[in-house]
């Protein structure tokens, strides 16, 4: 399952999945470089990174956006 991250705290960090549930995880768990709307996957009992979803859906939110505008 994939998160996407939602707000980060200095000691809480809020994710949500694909069905609007939330989890919370500790900031200590983030991996470096971790940011806010970049998604998250568990493997072997670590968080990682996912780039390749995260620009995915950057892309398609600029797409959307940029049709909202014109």
């Amino acid at each position: 399952m994939q998160y996407t991250i939602d707000r980060i705290g200095e000691e809480i960090v809020i994710c949500e999945d694909e069905h609007g549930g939330r989890i919370k995880l500790k900031a200590a768990e983030l991996p470096e470089g971790a940011k806010e709307g970049d998604i998250l996957k568990k493997a072997s009992g670590e968080w990682l990174l996912d780039e390749e979803e995260t620009m995915r859906r950057r892309q398609k939110m600029r797409e959307k956006l940029k049709r909202l505008i014109e």
